[in-house]
């Protein structure tokens, strides 16, 4: 991460450097050919002012466009990437737009041009006219908003090759060795390109076309992979609705802008907006499509090496399954014959969390039954060490599966487990209450207890509380898009709600 925050701050540095070569050379060119006039001999030319009329609208153009490119790139962009506040984020967008516009309104509201007229080689007089058309200006604000897209999208795929492939040195430098010479490119080319203005007209329009719709299929990708796909999953029907209309709706207003940028929205029976807009939603579903399939099998890979790691972790930790519960069975016995049935029933429940443990926890997916046995069980065991008479209460509310139900091992007793460990005081009131219902498709469990402080000399105070944490990457790994899970923490109580798919 500190390499990619190097590399914008060396990207920064070549935009900015390109900008200024392009706009200085620009003044140049624009000055020398101005002198080059004798326009103390020419008539037509008093209305032009070449600081008002070339140098503030060139120079403040400029500033304002790199400002919205600023805005997007380095602030409003990584909060949607990182999902930091995305109402911030549209706002900030939404601010580069403004800048975009402004940007482009000064320049043609201000500019103006000198077509010097010459006949028989003889330099005759010259015309001042200006582009400045509100068409126009809005054409060229969605040209500039295309070609920061465009860049967005080869920047961001720079720095995902950068972060995954340059791991070893010589692919750094070679990273590296490639920006210098892009950044070398685009600063000779501030020197030799010519912006054409208006931006739609000839081969560029015809770019920035294609731009468009390369544009419009990465962002209608992006938002069926991250949207409208995992609402499916979750089966999500009615939202499913109205955000497939949204994206479509998207779709084709985008294409209508694009296309009639292209043609300068003279309409004819043929044009092909319907079309276009089908063939941007079909390739954008494959690309989703594809993402999908290779996120699950990425996700396939990483539960098995995380099942593999548990497993191992977990033979390395078994002394001998065997000698513990043939040490438990003598417990067992001899509790029976000195009359402890209370101590006798929690060996035997001891004896079944065990034989769970050892078998079903190793496997992808067990019957729910389990599940909910291993946590009475465990509840029961806790119940044998607390005098629920002396300020402590605990509800137990599960609802037995009616039909067999099958989900990955070891999803609930976590949260109980932390309920018993933080939740219990024996100098203050304290309280569990333990709840799972199910419909048709979906679990629902609920853990609400009571929360205390631990004592400074708690040999458990540095403890971090894995559980929890591992707890949410299985979840995230074997049910993505198909669980939620909610925490809330306050300095009384702790609160974790968690609904599953498990269809």
């Amino acid at each position: 991460m500190q390499e990619i925050q190097t590399i914008r701050r060396f990207e920064l540095a070549f935009v900015l450097l390109a900008a200024n070569v392009h706009v200085a050379w620009r003044l140049y060119l624009e000055t020398t050919n101005f002198k080059s006039m004798n326009v103390a001999h020419v008539q037509g030319i008093e209305g032009y002012n070449q600081i008002l009329n070339n140098f503030i609208p060139v120079i403040a153009g400029t500033v304002l466009l790199l400002m919205a490119w600023h805005t997007f790139h380095y602030i409003a962009y990584p909060k949607f990437t990182y999902g930091k506040n995305i109402q911030e984020a549209f706002g900030l967008t939404a601010l580069a737009i403004v800048f975009v516009i402004v940007g482009v309104w000064l320049f043609y509201y201000f500019k103006l041009y000198i077509h010097r007229y010459v006949t028989n080689n003889v330099f005759t007089h010259v015309r001042v006219y200006s582009e400045f058309r509100k068409m126009t200006v809005f054409k060229d604000s969605i040209g500039i908003i295309i070609i920061m897209g465009i860049y967005e999208v080869f920047a961001q795929v720079y720095y995902y090759l950068h972060q995954h492939l340059a791991k070893e040195n010589i692919s750094r430098l070679l990273s590296y060795f490639f920006m210098a010479c892009l950044g070398t490119f685009l600063v000779i080319a501030a020197f030799l390109v010519q912006i054409p203005v208006p931006l739609w007209q000839g081969d560029t329009s015809r770019l920035l076309l294609l731009g468009g719709i390369l544009l419009q299929i990465y962002f209608l990708q992006s938002y069926l992979y991250e949207i409208i796909i995992p609402l499916v999953e979750k089966q999500d029907f009615g939202r499913f609705t109205s955000h497939i209309t949204i994206g479509f709706l998207l779709a084709m207003m985008s294409t209508f802008i694009i296309w009639g940028c292209y043609r300068e929205f003279r309409w004819i029976f043929t044009e092909p907006i319907a079309i276009i807009s089908a063939f941007s939603l079909f390739c954008s579903g494959v690309i989703a499509y594809v993402r999908t399939l290779l996120s699950r099998e990425k996700r396939i890979l990483q539960t098995q090496v995380s099942s593999t790691s548990a497993e191992l972790a977990s033979l390395r930790s078994q002394i001998n399954p065997h000698f513990l519960f043939n040490a438990l069975n003598s417990l067992y016995a001899t509790a029976l014959k000195e009359n402890s049935d209370k101590t006798a029933d929690g060996i035997q429940k001891l004896g079944d969390m065990m034989h769970f443990m050892f078998q079903e926890n190793n496997q992808d997916r067990i019957p729910l039954s389990k599940e909910v046995e291993y946590l009475h069980n465990y509840i029961a065991i806790q119940r044998m060490r607390i005098d629920e008479s002396q300020g402590v209460e605990i509800r137990v509310n599960i609802q037995e599966p009616g039909k067999e139900i099958y989900m990955a091992p070891m999803l609930l007793n976590p949260f109980v487990e932390n309920a018993f460990k933080h939740g219990i005081s024996l100098q203050n009131p304290s309280w569990i209450f333990i709840t799972l219902t199910l419909d048709a498709t979906k679990l629902y469990f609920k853990v609400h207890n009571s929360l205390h402080m631990k004592r400074e000399n708690d040999p458990e105070q540095d403890k971090s509380g894995v559980g929890l944490a591992n707890v949410k990457k299985r979840l995230a790994l074997i049910y993505p898009n198909r669980h939620t899970l909610e925490i809330q923490q306050s300095d009384k109580d702790f609160f974790v709600a968690l609904t599953l798919v498990y269809w």
